[in-house]
């Protein structure tokens, strides 16, 4: 063996390598196939239908140039499904135990979007990965990360979908140096915060830490159960001799507590100890909560309801485990899911111009083929409902049951009170029925779910409100059990021909309303606050301001710019000096969060 240090170059009096654990290891990379001397795996259309799923054949690379030089590659002609797929059957040849990465070359046309790569297990079934064309029109280099299905050993068939889900038939693609190795994708690549997430120690880790930042650590979960089985938990070292250390996150921007005010979080601890959970940092009175860890060596759910803080001003949450107790080691403490949960709902169940109440995750039964859902524009903005999203449900002729349907689980229970009627404002395409069932009680011990409570529609293409009473269900809904589940049924009785649309929105309690969205700007309701002066240069002067908890002050394009929290002062006092010059309108809010007053000034 012989290794040269900056070869081909001349060179310099007193250059110093230093090298150090020079072994032979195992190539990272296993090539599988390059097409240089043919096909190596049986690429052929899905269950050799050509039709439907088009052609393959080895080819002279059309384009060998950027990350691919190579001479031959592989060229795959879309047939006329959109889901056309090429496979390879190779049953035995499959492993993912210790590589479980896919590196792929392709080359898409410009207008591609995706290309999903699938491996088939017959005990598992398919199991894809997804990933964007970002170069279309050029050669670049795809990684499909299989790690979350590396206990599957029975793999038969890998398939590649090109542009998946798009009719193009004829439409051709290229692929090359298909190589297996060690997984290099960001698990948390593509992902998208969820505010009310304060630190998953995974792929949600949205807030910083203040007191106690050195003392917390992301590691591996010590105890994977079916109570976490996440693989990244946070560890917390609590310190000898300091009873009132408190680990602690920062919110500059302040606690939105108007929904999400149940602070949970999971705790694994070798002792059973007391915890407080305090939000403090802002200009109202701190809030403590005290809890408690009642299981050793097992990991607890614990949580405190801050909903009397609705409306307040808090920018930190602190943890104080075995607050108050002197002790004199370092205890560990195993922490993982911290976040501010929905409160029950007692209102709005499901609205999508409100993030807070929106619910686009639904799965479909007896199968995936059975439904399909999304969020979208309203298509009818008139009558009883001009909101901007509604959902969409989509009954598939595909299939099998007549009773096919979706659910979704709500991020908390629907906390019925006396009347369980539930409302929904429904735009169906035909006369027909429309059942909805209430499921997955958090209490243990009550009737798994209501049993179908089926209503009919009277309106074609128009919006209407119906209501289900569960109180007169199969099975009555006792509020104590805590339910936490919608399910939708449409058409129970026939399974359809073809696949039909319905669209609904605002399902509430019937002694609630989800409203309607509005602008900042339109509020004729509202009392008028006296400001002054105006037009302002520095700091503007608010009188008639008792009944507020708080004021916001929006720009002309309804973004917040500033934020006052009043206590409820008569007279409050807000510098504009540092706002641009122009009009702006002022939003104040009561207790509840409620908008209440509104004024509007001009900055010089």
């Amino acid at each position: 063996m012989i290794l040269f240090f900056n070869a081909g170059n001349d060179p310099a009096p007193g250059d110093v390598y230093y090298i150090d654990d020079l072994t032979w290891a195992e190539k990272t990379v296993t090539d599988i196939e390059n097409f240089e001397a043919g096909a190596t795996l049986p690429w052929e259309p899905l269950d050799q239908q050509t039709l439907i799923h088009g052609l393959f054949e080895v080819v002279n690379n059309p384009d060998a140039s950027g990350v691919n030089a190579s001479s031959k590659v592989g060229k795959y002609t879309k047939g006329v499904s959109p889901f056309s797929t090429l496979a390879a059957v190779a049953p035995g040849a499959i492993d993912i135990t210790d590589k479980p990465q896919y590196n792929l070359d392709v080359w898409a046309p410009v207008g591609s979007t995706s290309v999903t790569f699938q491996l088939e297990s017959a005990s598992s079934g398919n199991k894809e990965v997804t990933r964007d064309v970002t170069t279309p029109g050029s050669w670049e280099t795809m990684s499909f990360d299989f790690s979350d299905f590396q206990a599957v050993t029975d793999w038969a068939a890998l398939k590649l979908i090109f542009n998946p889900g798009v009719a193009e038939e004829g439409k051709v693609f290229y692929f090359d140096n298909l190589r297996q190795g060690d997984s290099t994708v960001d698990p948390c690549e593509g992902a998208v915060t969820i505010n009310n997430i304060v630190d998953d120690f995974e792929c949600q880790r949205n807030y910083e830490y203040g007191a106690g930042a050195e003392l917390i650590a992301a590691v591996n979960n010590p105890k994977l159960t079916a109570a976490n089985s996440s693989t990244k938990v946070g560890l917390y070292k609590d310190q000898p001799n300091q009873p009132w250390s408190a680990l602690c996150v920062n919110f500059p921007e302040g606690i939105d507590l108007t929904v999400f005010n149940q602070l949970e979080l999971q705790v694994l601890s070798t002792a059973a100890v007391p915890v407080l959970l305090k939000l403090e940092g802002g200009s109202s009175p701190a809030k403590e909560i005290w809890t408690a860890i009642t299981i050793a060596n097992d990991w607890e759910t614990l949580s405190a309801d801050f909903s009397g803080e609705s409306g307040n001003d808090h920018k930190r949450v602190c943890f104080f485990f075995n607050g108050g107790v002197e002790t004199t080691t370092v205890d560990d403490y195993f922490i993982d899911n911290i976040k501010f949960a929905h409160a029950p709902y007692d209102g709005c169940l499901v609205n999508y111009d409100n993030p807070a109440f929106e619910s686009n995750v639904w799965n479909y039964f007896p199968a995936d083929n059975s439904g399909a859902f999304e969020q979208v524009d309203n298509p009818l903005k008139a009558g009883i409902n001009t909101s901007d999203k509604v959902g969409k449900a989509t009954e598939k002729a595909s299939g099998e049951q007549p009773w096919q349907g979706m659910y979704t689980d709500l991020e908390s229970y629907i906390k019925f009170g006396a009347n369980t009627v539930i409302k929904a404002k429904i735009l169906s395409p035909k006369i027909t029925t429309i059942t909805l069932k209430v499921e997955k009680p958090l209490v243990a011990g009550f009737p798994g779910g209501s049993g179908d409570v089926t209503v009919a529609n009277t309106k074609i293409n128009e919006w209407e409100e119906l209501s289900w009473d569960f109180s007169a269900a199969p099975t009555p809904i006792d509020p104590a059990g805590q339910y936490a589940r919608l399910t939708w049924i449409f058409d129970i009785l026939n399974l359809p021909s073809e696949d039909v649309v319905y669209y609904f929105d605002d399902i509430r309690l019937e002694s609630s309303d989800c409203g309607q969205s509005s602008s900042v700007f339109d509020a004729p309701k509202l009392e008028l606050l006296s400001v002054s002066p105006n037009p302002v240069s520095d700091v503007l002067r608010i009188e008639n301001a008792a009944s507020l908890k708080s004021t916001d002050i929006f720009n002309v394009y309804g973004q917040r710019v500033a934020k006052l929290w009043n206590s409820n002062q008569n007279l409050s006092h807000i510098d504009v000096s540092a706002l641009p010059a122009g009009a702006y309108f002022i939003m104040g809010y009561n207790d509840k969060n409620q908008p209440t007053a509104q004024a509007r000034f001009i900055k010089m």
